[in-house]
């Protein structure tokens, strides 16, 4: 793998973290039922959560099933992009492009190649760091993966 294709990897690795805690917050919970809006992240990559005050949150595992921090699990995402709540139905999908749309086709929002995220009317949201630190548009630090 050359550079470019590591660099490109790593953005849709970010892209999976952010919209679970950046995105889908500010789009009201669309993509997900009220119970599971705030328990699922779209990151399928193993390891554990942690909110802005360094908080355990909870982890994904080595298939990409997330459980919160009492050990439940809260739903999956395969690596296609399909995310899946905790009863198996179907609540959306990533695309390639970074494009996010919800279990009814409709366009949500997206995360450019710098790690910057719009909603669908094309506002700002705020941004992922390659070191997967996430930040609101106002800048202010959201919280990490580790």
């Amino acid at each position: 793998m050359d550079a470019w294709e590591d660099v490109a990897m790593r953005r849709r690795e970010a892209l999976k973290e952010c919209l679970g805690v950046l995105l889908l917050p500010v789009l009201g919970g669309a993509l997900l039922p009220s119970d599971a809006r705030a328990d699922v992240w779209d990151d399928q990559r193993p390891g554990r959560r942690y909110d802005e005050r360094g908080r355990y949150e909870g982890r994904v595992d080595d298939n990409g099933r997330q459980y919160d921090q009492m050990g439940r699990y809260q739903g999956r995402m395969d690596d296609s992009g399909r995310q899946y709540d905790s009863a198996g139905r179907y609540q959306g999908r990533v695309d390639q492009n970074g494009r996010h749309y919800d279990a009814s086709g409709r366009y949500q929002g997206r995360m450019d190649d710098s790690g910057r995220i719009y909603d669908s009317s094309g506002r700002y949201q705020g941004r992922i760091d390659e070191n997967g630190r996430r930040y609101d548009a106002s800048g202010r630090y959201q919280g990490s993966v580790r």
